[in-house]
């Protein structure tokens, strides 16, 4: 029983476990012949037979729902028939966004087969160290691609232009259905998909999630996103009406899980827009498609309010919410998007890599602006852990955020010492986040707790530090980090990116910020880079930035001596 004190906040006292208040049904609608994620979406009710599914936003190309299933199932039978792709195959799939990443993503996934996804962006020698980890069988990716690719397993790189273009010009067999594999060869348990995480503070490390782990997660936001609150997924009453842009990368879990997984379930359109993000191409897509929802990561929501001015009265009327999600999205961003989108909801959610996807999400949670990232998702528990002593905390209190539930990855491959860190005997992941959850039941990020900066014992959040420097005027992109010091034991630094022009300087920075935050959090010192290192996603690579400015003091040093 929730007591009357934390009922609106979906808190247990006597759990200390925060539950969530939106109905949802009680399991998942498996049978037996739902195995893998894709036997799971195409055993959803299909929209009509001209509904579009993806449509790419340079070309018009565009798949129907059953075109897709069509699609799939014979790339599939091509992939177990030509390449001898097996159950528990790993096969890397390196490419950008097209309209075919979703049909080589889920042929994949029904053969039994693990699908990793990576950067196309990576270096050779960040593939070769991947490979090592994961050993592939066969690599998919681009033509583009081919010289950094080339020769990195023994087997011969598949192409996905000439593999579709194969595919559409000689489709037989035919084969109407997905391919179906022995039930005794498939658990639901097996691995799916294997991601690497962002590597904020490190290492990045395989992600294994399941296929239950997937399933869980579509059906989820396919209840969520379906429209009708009753979680009857693809061709529910609103979900076929909504179009979503796809600016997102497939290749990271935020992308895969929300176009590949959750859209694809509700039965909406997904519009591709291929290519380098820029706003105005995005805009484009959503005036020629009629585009209700985007979903992005800050600094494509940063480039956006950049030009506000061409979405604001450009005739892109049909857009009602923007989800921004993969890092903390600082006040005045937000602020500024509702200047330049009026009338146009700003959410935020959160979700990790070891997650499968979103676990916070605003739905449900009213106005338009949102700096909290929402409420916990149905099937998902969480707690907020004291730092200092593991004790859960009640609602309005800051402590690290954990999460249990069945989208909870697997664990690291062949990494038991971190999976054990991560996930300890009860099955609660920690997130390293450190949050509090107020008395409604929505969540708001405070900071990463590694990334806490300790000056003279006391804890300083870098976000709080960033989300205030973000607001000069000349200041392009910055990072706070720590900085050793001898009586203090570290202070914060400031890492800035110059505006084009400015020639802001060290103390106009450290003045700027004084009077605003307590004494114990103030800059003490200030070094201008030209970029800060980020992930895909927009967030601080902190390990990478520690290194780039280990790399400026050595050169500092030399240039004295």
């Amino acid at each position: 029983m929730l007591s009357e004190e934390h009922a609106t906040s979906g808190y247990e006292t006597s759990t200390g476990i925060y539950h969530s208040l939106l109905p949802f049904p009680t399991h998942l609608p498996l049978h037996s012949s739902v195995l893998t994620l894709p036997s799971y979406l195409f055993s959803l009710p299909l929209p009509s037979v001209s509904h579009p599914c993806f449509i790419d936003a340079s070309t018009g190309t565009t798949l129907t729902f059953t075109s897709l299933r069509h699609l799939v199932s014979l790339a599939a039978f091509r992939l177990l028939s030509h390449h001898g792709l097996k159950p528990h195959d790993v096969v890397l799939l390196v490419a950008p966004n097209s309209l075919y990443f979703p049909v080589v993503s889920l042929a994949i996934l029904s053969l039994g087969a693990i699908l990793s996804p990576a950067n196309p962006l990576l270096t050779r020698s960040e593939f070769e160290s991947q490979i090592t980890d994961c050993s592939p069988s066969l690599i998919v990716t681009t033509k583009s691609l081919s010289s950094k690719m080339s020769n990195l397993i023994p087997n011969p790189l598949l192409f996905i232009e000439d593999f579709i273009s194969d595919l559409l010009t000689n489709p037989k067999p035919t084969v109407q259905a997905p391919l179906k594999l022995p039930c005794e060869r498939m658990k639901t348990s097996d691995p799916a998909v294997l991601m690497y995480s962002s590597g904020t503070t490190g290492k990045s490390k395989g992600v294994i999630c399941t296929h239950a782990n997937l399933i869980s997660m579509t059906h989820v936001l396919s209840h969520v996103w379906g429209g009708t609150g009753t979680g009857n997924g693809a061709g529910a009453d609103t979900g076929t009406r909504d179009v979503y842009a796809c600016v997102l990368p497939l290749f990271h879990m935020f992308g895969f899980s929300v176009f590949v997984m959750g859209v694809l379930a509700t039965g909406a359109t997904s519009v591709i827009v291929p290519d380098r993000f820029t706003p105005d191409r995005l805009m484009e897509a959503v005036r020629k498609y009629s585009v209700t929802r985007v979903p992005v990561v800050p600094p494509m929501l940063v480039m956006m309010t950049r030009k506000g001015h061409v979405a604001g009265g450009g005739g892109a009327g049909s857009l009602k919410e923007v989800v921004s999600s993969g890092a903390p999205l600082a006040r005045e961003h937000m602020e500024r998007f509702a200047r330049c989108f009026p009338g146009v909801r700003l959410s935020q959610c959160y979700g990790l890599t070891e997650t499968s996807g979103p676990v916070t999400l605003c739905d449900g949670v009213e106005g338009l602006l949102h700096i909290s990232i929402g409420r916990v998702i149905p099937t998902m528990e969480a707690k907020i852990m004291d730092i200092s002593n593991g004790e859960s905390l009640a609602p309005n209190n800051i402590g690290e955020l954990c999460l249990r539930g069945p989208s909870v990855m697997q664990g690291y491959l062949r990494n038991k010492e971190a999976t054990s860190i991560a996930i300890d005997k009860e099955g609660w992941l920690r997130t390293g986040d450190l949050c509090y959850i107020d008395s409604h039941g929505c969540v708001y990020v405070v900071d990463r707790i590694k990334e806490l900066i300790k000056y003279k014992a006391y804890q300083v959040a870098p976000a709080e530090l960033e989300e205030i420097l973000s607001s000069h005027q000349e200041i392009q992109d910055v990072a706070v980090t720590s900085h050793p010091d001898e009586e203090a034991g570290e202070i914060p630094m400031a890492c800035v990116v110059r505006k084009s022009g400015s020639k802001i300087k060290e103390i106009d920075i450290i003045v700027f910020i004084r009077d605003k935050v307590a004494p114990y959090k103030k800059i003490r010192k200030v070094i201008f880079l030209d970029s800060i290192p980020r992930s895909p996603s927009g967030k601080i690579l902190r390990w990478r930035l520690r290194s780039r400015i280990s790399n400026l003091n050595k050169i500092d040093v030399q240039a004295r001596l």
